[in-house]
Order: structure tokens, then sequence, then C-alpha cells
């Protein structure tokens, strides 16, 4: 790529000095030319310049050249510092500050000077005035002004409007001149879409020439979209190139050990988890790697398929690595596992930060004496080497960073992989996310588990909650109490982890106990099983309890602050509640001032139990980056793309990809650029990981 990084647009955008702003341009956007671009504002905005102050512009958004002629300053704290202006009819307009220092209003709007200047056009006794401009701009850089121009989602970013709009103005040309290959979108699709090319499409989004209506702007904004997708199985396709994804040396032929297992469990597993395990075993047999999602709901029975798989795959003589996200759950899977196998026992073995005696664990995973190996991040240590692994099971793989699942990879090539997630998507967009993979659904739910209750209570009736808790503690029951921050010093953070524990721990005495992911692991491990073995009755928790933790017993979760989490998220949540035959009851509180569209997004946990629902209705709400949690874990930030709105693009798409991978060599160009546009080079393996 060295030949299309000389032209420029590969190359790090120019600014005019660094600071703040510069650095979290390149933090959240990237460094080059092409990271900035690949951005899609929110609307066309069109300034309205005029030249002389009127009553008709009262109330609205107004641009037009002052002159400072003097200042009123402040006579007391509250009142606003004065800028006398005069239009260029001599028309006077005061320009009003708030909270800000003399001197510095001065330095930007200097006596006898003239500007451009743009706000809202309001009257006061008698007077025009604007209260803090939207923008200013000096006489001898009048010839950048722009009065049409994007708007860019900035919010939370911490990145200046004025210095952004300055990188894309700066660097477009570098991008216009740019020599982009031939069109590698097949004719009849753009005719269909009625679509422009790369370039013009991005010039058309950041220099626009008018104030496009939205089904214009959403012509430029599909067809990059397109190339998104495009490049995203143009990189599936290089990855399994590169890990020879078809070939497979690993076919289990024998599922007796599995047929017996299944004999002798205290349940019967459901018509779904039926289908997933024989489809999986369907995969073991043949020539070429399994690479198989098993997406359930929360307490829907994706484990069992897991150890029924492990087991068949040892005792035809390979090995099997489990990775979980947490110690917890790790913990858990390997009792589950040590529970039901009992003769492989010995076998089976924890790897986890706090596990002693490595070096002896590393040595017996290497001889083959230890089979299944359970664990953490541990897992894909440089010290850990397998003997003969043959199935690789993720545990929420999107809980995990992507340089820690390719470093589990690394460690058999040719083994097959079993992804497990209780987070459902849409099968549409699986493609997109995880590549050609098969996916197995788990719907039917054990028999005997009851429906979790769920209500939507305002902060002010805690003290009613507290009384029905008590209720619940005298009956032995249990209690899940969930908050989004740990303490004060967190963003936005009303009430958090420590002040609840605080709160309740007067009420209940020495009957709560907390847990959050800054404790040390003894602490946060040992506080668990106090709470697993009932020493306490309520658990005030961040986030951490989300995925696998089993305590039968807890039949309430209580979500304080629910506005701030996601759907699929607090669905996850409401499952730690559903693993016995109890009635479960879910509280979501919320705070004061919740929005109505807010209150209706809870609604829907309310009303549905169907995680697979949940999860389409939070994607189309949220969008995949926060969707999933976070944008490490290896599932595409997208930027153009809309999972939502966007479905009838993805097998197009998918479909040209395959037209370009079949003559590879004469599309190479093509092919190259779109991945290094979309997906660096160097963090070419970030989209998929296994």
């Amino acid at each position: 790529m060295k030949d299309l990084k000389s032209k420029n647009i590969f190359s790090s955008f120019l600014y005019e000095r660094k600071n703040l702003s510069i650095s979290y341009i390149i933090k959240k956007f990237g460094s080059r030319i092409i990271d900035v671009l690949i951005t899609f504002p929110l609307s066309i905005i069109k300034e309205n310049l005029i030249k002389k102050l009127e009553l008709k512009y009262i109330d609205s958004l107004v641009t037009l050249d002052i002159k400072v002629v003097d200042y009123i300053k402040k006579y007391n704290r509250r009142s606003p510092f004065i800028v006398i202006c005069e239009d260029m009819y001599k028309q006077r307009i005061h320009i009003l500050y708030f909270n800000l220092y003399e001197n510095q209003i001065k330095n930007f709007l200097k006596k006898g000077n003239t500007y451009r200047v743009s706000g809202k056009l309001e009257v006061s006794k008698s007077s025009f005035q604007i209260i803090h401009p939207l923008n200013i701009i000096s006489n001898e850089s009048i010839n950048k002004y722009e009065n049409i121009y994007p708007e860019y989602d900035l919010s939370r970013k911490r990145i200046n409007k004025k210095i952004f709009r300055n990188v894309i103005n700066n660097n477009i040309k570098s991008f216009s001149n740019n020599n982009f290959p031939q069109e590698w979108i097949p004719r009849r699709v753009i005719e269909k879409y009625n679509w422009y090319s790369f370039r013009d499409s991005l010039l058309n989004i950041h220099m626009p020439n008018k104030v496009f209506d939205k089904n214009e702007l959403n012509r430029f904004r599909t067809r990059i979209a397109f190339d998104e997708l495009l490049s995203s199985y143009l990189t599936f396709y290089e990855l399994k190139k590169k890990f020879n994804f078809y070939k497979n040396n690993i076919s289990i032929k024998d599922f007796y050990c599995s047929r017996e297992i299944m004999k002798r469990l205290q349940f019967a597993l459901t018509s779904d988890q039926i289908k997933a395990l024989k489809k999986v075993q369907s995969d073991l047999k043949q020539k070429f790697r399994m690479y198989r999602l098993i997406q359930g709901d929360v307490g829907s029975g994706k484990t069992i398929i897991a150890l029924l798989a492990s087991v068949d795959v040892i005792k035809n003589g390979f090995q099997v690595v489990l990775m979980a996200p947490t110690e917890i759950l790790a913990r858990q899977h390997y009792e589950y596992f040590c529970e039901h196998l009992p003769e492989f026992s010995n076998q089976i073995c924890l790897l986890t930060g706090k596990t002693k005696s490595k070096k002896n664990i590393y040595e017996s995973i290497l001889n083959d004496k230890i089979k299944i190996l359970i664990g953490t991040h541990s897992v894909y240590n440089d010290d850990v080497k397998f003997k003969n692994l043959g199935l690789i099971i993720i545990d929420e793989q999107h809980k995990f960073g992507v340089k820690q699942r390719i470093k589990l990879l690394d460690k058999s090539r040719f083994c097959h992989t079993l992804i497990m997630s209780a987070t459902p998507i849409p099968r549409s967009l699986s493609f997109v996310i995880y590549g050609e993979i098969s996916i197995s659904d788990i719907k039917t739910k054990p028999k005997g588990r009851k429906k979790v209750i769920t209500t939507i209570i305002n902060i002010e009736k805690i003290e009613s909650l507290i009384e029905g808790i008590k209720r619940k503690i005298q009956l032995n029951e249990q209690i899940f109490w969930i908050l989004p921050t740990i303490n004060n010093e967190e963003l936005n953070s009303k009430e958090t982890v420590t002040t609840r524990f605080q709160y309740l721990n007067k009420v209940f005495n020495n009957k709560v106990s907390m847990i959050h992911g800054k404790m040390k692991k003894e602490e946060l491990n040992k506080t668990m099983n106090d709470f697993k073995n009932k020493k306490i009755s309520i658990l005030v928790s961040t986030t951490l309890i989300e995925v696998g933790v089993n305590i039968p017993s807890a039949t309430l979760i209580v979500i304080e602050r629910a506005e701030m989490f996601g759907l699929a998220q607090l669905h996850q949540l409401r499952g730690r509640i559903v693993r016995g035959n109890l009635q479960g009851n879910c509280v979501l509180i919320f705070s004061d001032n919740l929005s109505e569209g807010t209150l209706q997004r809870l609604s829907i946990l309310k009303s549905s139990e169907n995680g697979f629902k949940i999860a389409e209705k939070d994607l189309e709400i949220r969008g995949a980056g926060d969707f999933f949690g976070t944008n490490q874990s290896g599932i595409p930030v997208w930027r153009f793309f809309n999972p939502s709105f966007d479905k009838k693009l993805i097998i197009e798409s998918k479909e040209v990809s395959e037209d370009l991978v079949r003559n590879y060599n004469q599309n190479k160009e093509k092919i190259d650029f779109l991945r290094e546009v979309f997906y660096r080079n160097e963090n070419f393996m970030n989209y998929f990981s296994v």
C-alpha cells in the first residue's frame, strides 16, 4: 500500500497547530486525511447572511458584518459584558457575554475592527442584540467564511467545531486531487440507486454547494455505506486466506460420550438445544473448520451444548479451551464442567490471573494431561501451548479485546471455533459482524422457568421498594441492586454503587455488600462467595454481574438510573434472576425529568421477554457500536452504514465483494484501497478475530 499512501489521502492530515481538539480528533477519528473525511454530518446548515438589521429577522439565526464601537462594563456579577457594535448601515446592535472575562472578550472583539458574527437576533429595550454569538470571523479571515456547511456530531467528543471544520477544509484538496482506482461497484448497482462516485459523494457531503434535502444527503450516505460493507467482506476474505480458514485436519467421528452424559442429566434438553447440538456435531464431522455462533436468551442453556461438544472432542483425542470474559464466569464454567463431567475432573483446569503454579499447568497442557482448559485472558498467554487443540469456545466474544482473541486463534490455525452469546444479533446483520458464520438460535427456555415481572418506577418511590425488599429477605430470597457508576468522580453520576451501598447498609445493617471493577480480585471473589452462600442478602454492583452469574435464590434485581443502559444490556442484567424456579422481579428506577422517548424505550423491556426482539429494537435505537457496549470489541464502529435502514445493501455488497475476489489479481488495487480506507492494514485484524 506504499504506492497508495504516496497519493496523500492515507497520510496524516494537516492542521494549523496542535491542541486538545486536534488530539481528540486523532483519538476519535484517526490521524489520516481519509479518517476525518469518512465522517457523516448530522445535517447541512445554510446561514442567513443579512446586510441590514430589520425586525423581520427577530428570533431567527442571522449572520451579519458589524464594527465594534465601544464596551459597557458589568455593573454586578450577574450582569453581562456588552459590546456596542454597528452594522454597515450604522444601525446599533449589542453583543452580550455572561461569565467571560473582560480582557478575553476585548481580545476577540477589538474596538474599531470589523467582524462577521452569527447568532440568534433578539430585541431588548429597543435595541437589537445577540447573546453569545455562535461564530465570529475577523475581517482578515472573511475569505474563509462558508454560508453553507455540514454540521457534525461532535457532542461528548471534546472537539471544537471550528477546528474540526478547519481540518476538513485544509485537507479536502488533497482528497479531491487523489488518484482513485477505477469504479469498483458495478454500473447496474450505481444506476439502481442513482449514486455518485466515492470521491464525489464525499465531496458533496463535506463541501456542499446547496442545502441537500434528506433524500439527497441519504443518497451520498448509502453510497459510502455500501463501500463500508464491501470493505468488511473483503477483510473477511483476506483473513480467511491468511488463516487457511477452510482447511481442517480435525474431524470428530465418535459422539458416544455426549449421548451417555445426556442420559444422566437431571433435565431434558429443549427442542432448540437438541437442534443446536446436532448442528455442532454435524460441523465437527466435516473436513472444514466449524465456525458457529450459538446465541440464545439469558438462561436458555447454551453452556450445556458447549460441554457436550467438548466431551466428544476430548474423547476423540483433542484438547478444548474455553475463554470467558470474567474470572467469576470462568470459575462458574469450571464448576459446571466438573459437576457434569466428574470422570474428567482431573483433566479439567481453571486458569486465571490468580492461579498459582502456572508453570506446572503449562507443562500439563503441552503434555496433553489437561484436556479442557477454562479461563479468562490468561488462556491466550504466550506460555500456554497446546499439544493438540481441537476446539476453541469463546463465551460473550464481544466482551474481549480484539488482540486477546487473535492470540487465542494463533494457538491453533486449524481447530474448530464455537462462540456463545446472550446478546442476540439479527441474522441479517450477522454477515457483517461475524462474516460467514453458521448460527444456531436457542429460543425455547427450560421447563419450569418463570417469566420475570418487570416494573418501572420513579426514584421517589424508593421507600415502598425498600419495604418490599424487607419481605423478600424474610423469605430468605436475595437481591441484586445495579448502578452504572462506582463513585461521584464519574461523569454525570448522581446515585452510585458507593452511595447506594451506604444508604442500604444503614437500613439492612450487615446484610448488604458491594462489588465493582476497581476492587481487588480477592475481595471481589470473597464477596461473591458470601452472596452465593447467603451470608449477605443484597449485592450492590455495577454491570460486573451482567454475564453468567448464577444465584438461583436471587429473585429481585433493582436497576437504578435504568435510562443510562441499553435495552439489550438491561435484558442481560434481568437474566440474573431467572436461574431458579422462584418468581423473579425486575425493578427499573429512573431519575426525574425522564423524556417520553426514554420512558417508551424502557417500556419495551416491560412488555417483552424475547431477547431477540429486544436486541433488534436496541440495535435500531442505538446502532451497532453502542449495542455491543465497547468499541474495542472487534465489532465495527460504522461511520455510514445504518443496520436499521440499510439491510437491503447487505446481500448486494456481499455479491459485489465475491465478484471482486473472483478476479482477485485484476481487482487487487480496488480491494487494497477499500480495505485501507475503512480498516487500515496495520489494524486489519481488528475487525474479525476468530
